[in-house]
């Protein structure tokens, strides 16, 4: 993460918690398609400029095979089962949005940054603790979820059964997921985390000119979606 940390064309925390957070409307107030467009090819070259030229491919692709979806309007007149997966299919396209914003967060910024910037936005204690917690444990737990899948890879065993499954993955996973928590709270622990006083911060947030474009195309795009809706 430190050539996120450095890189100068990535925004800090507070612009990427903000645009995810304006993203978010969009799910309860549609935007025009063009737009939605727009947004996605700016998110997907910020991945991009930041080292993640797959994941940039992978929101073109994936947001292409929602936008073909019909609407609901367009749905009403096919059969039920067709109708009920492509409605699915509907609303992960509304989500889908908001979502690549909020992983472009998460795989930009380390949890120092972020919790930099929720005490730079006065954010309580009571929310910044579990969100430097949840970024913490989901890594761990990928990494572990992966090893578990190695290590039966290295061993030749088959997890496509659903039943094995959780036999040899889910179970473990269980089982590490608590242990991983419980090292994450001494970690946390250790560190004062509960003192009250004001906190010193080893990694300063600074506000830069990728800041104000990245977040002012974002509002341009989603108030010009909303006016050319009406």
């Amino acid at each position: 993460m430190e050539l996120q940390k450095n890189n100068k064309l990535n925004p800090n925390p507070i612009t990427k918690l903000f645009v995810v957070g304006l993203l978010g409307i969009t799910v309860v107030n549609s935007i025009h398609p063009i737009f939605e467009w727009l947004i996605i090819l700016i998110i997907s070259i910020m991945f991009m400029i930041n080292g993640f030229k797959k994941d940039a491919i992978n929101n073109v692709i994936v947001f292409a095979i929602f936008f073909i979806v019909p609407n609901f309007e367009a749905l009403s007149h096919l059969p039920i089962l067709i109708k009920i997966f492509l409605s699915l299919l509907f609303v992960l396209r509304m989500f889908y949005i908001p979502y690549i914003a909020g992983k472009f967060l998460i795989k930009t910024s380390d949890v120092g940054s972020i919790i930099s910037s929720m005490d730079a936005l006065k954010i309580p204690q009571a929310i910044s603790i579990p969100v430097a917690v949840m970024f913490r444990f989901f890594p761990s737990f990928v990494e572990e979820k992966n090893n578990i899948k190695m290590a039966l890879k290295i061993r030749g065993l088959n997890t496509k059964n659903p039943f094995k499954y959780l036999e040899y993955v889910a179970v473990p996973l269980l089982i590490i997921s608590s242990n991983i928590a419980d090292d994450i709270s001494k970690a946390a622990e250790t560190k004062a985390i509960a003192n009250p006083i004001k906190k010193t911060r080893y990694i300063k947030v600074h506000v830069g000119a990728i800041d104000f474009i990245y977040a002012i195309i974002i509002l341009g795009a989603v108030v010009g979606g909303w006016i050319c809706l009406k």
